[in-house]
């Protein structure tokens, strides 16, 4: 047995054993450095874009893992590689071609389905995210993270009991699933079961108190029962425990205007804007409410910053011709037909405004 380890190692590269060995200790620029010594094959340059990733070099690993894929186009380890590379270095449009690939060479790995779900996911391809999960959780049902993700793209799609479904199957795995708990509510927001979802958020909470998104899910489903002081006090917990939260802002500006306190729906807009500038839907509320109060100056100019960011939303032509008819009548009529016009195109400009882009969406925990 000794005799045959020897003649094993003796037959060894040394560029191999070396490269193992700085390896196995961390030394990854130690290890790139023996592999330069070997040859080009597709698993050798496969390997250096690894390293050279690891060493946080990516435009060189891309280029590596770019050789690989074209010395073995069936090499579907380097596709992969190549498509998470090029996936952090913002190339989304060929890292999706590469997973892709890598999927469809490899089709029993159920990273390369699952990562190739989160990037559709990402870029909005929402059917091709769902029958990516599906093979990802076909192959590692027990994948909770997929399932959740999968659980909340169903809903999100119109299929709200097959998500409901989908979340119920993690909290029978994970009882204390946050991310369970909030597709579940999600789910019954979109069945309109209301009530149901109110308790789904509190129970969640009961687990963590101290979840942003939770309060702000709590807070949606408590404004869509027109609850509108006790919404306000959870949009509120939202915002303060996760001051990123830009939805947060822009959700408790309207219920604030729902309940007529227009000058702290005021604040929360401008909170709004402030963290997302090009936020069309929050500069056309903050718009409403300067001109209810009476500031024609600023709501001029809060509305002219909506249409210049969203030009196909009727709703901010119309509210600034009306402030823009007794000092600029020519420019009130243009402003006007262009809001017909816009509007006839559109089913309401309550869905144009309101609820385009999911502006009071649930939000989705990780």
């Amino acid at each position: 047995m000794a005799l045959l380890l020897l003649i094993l190692l003796a037959q060894t590269p040394t560029w191999r054993a070396e490269a193992d060995q700085r390896k196995n200790a961390g030394d990854a620029l130690g290890a790139l450095t023996a592999l330069e010594r070997a040859p080009a094959t597709a698993a050798i340059e496969d390997e250096r874009g690894f390293l050279l990733a690891v060493l946080n070099r990516r435009p060189e690993a891309i280029e590596r893992f770019e050789r690989a894929v074209k010395l073995n186009p069936a090499f579907a380890a380097a596709w992969f590689h190549l498509g998470v590379a090029q996936w952090l270095d913002q190339r989304r449009p060929a890292a999706l071609e590469a997973l892709r690939k890598a999927a469809k060479l490899s089709p029993q790995e159920a990273e390369y389905w699952n990562r190739l779900a989160v990037a559709c996911s990402d870029e909005g391809l929402r059917l091709e995210a769902i029958s990516a999960y599906e093979r990802t959780l076909k192959l590692q049902p027990t994948n909770l993270g997929a399932r959740n993700a999968y659980s909340f793209l169903l809903i999100d799609t119109g299929r709200a009991e097959d998500g409901r479904t989908q979340a119920e199957l993690v909290l029978k795995a994970d009882p204390k699933n946050l991310a369970a708990h909030s597709n579940l509510g999600f789910a019954y927001l979109q069945k309109n079961q209301v009530d149901a979802a109110i308790g789904v958020y509190r129970r969640g909470l009961t687990l963590k108190p101290e979840s942003a998104p939770l309060h702000y899910n709590l807070g949606l489903a408590l404004k869509q029962k027109d609850q509108l002081a006790e919404a306000r006090d959870e949009l509120r917990q939202a915002v303060r425990l996760d001051p990123d939260l830009v939805e947060g802002y822009y959700t408790l500006g309207v219920a604030s205007w729902q309940a007529g306190d227009f000058d702290d729906a005021a604040t929360q807009f401008s909170a709004a804007v402030q963290k997302k500038l090009a936020y069309p839907e929050a500069w056309y509320m903050l718009g409403t409410v300067l001109k209810q109060q009476g500031q024609v100056i600023g709501a001029t100019a809060a509305l002219k910053e909506a249409i210049r960011l969203d030009p196909g939303a009727p709703g901010p032509y119309n509210l600034l011709a009306q402030l823009l008819r007794p000092t600029e009548p020519a420019e009130s009529r243009r402003l006007f037909a262009e809001g017909a016009r816009l509007k006839a195109q559109k089913e309401a400009e309550q869905k144009a405004m309101f609820d385009r882009g999911a502006a009071e969406r649930p939000r989705r925990i990780e």
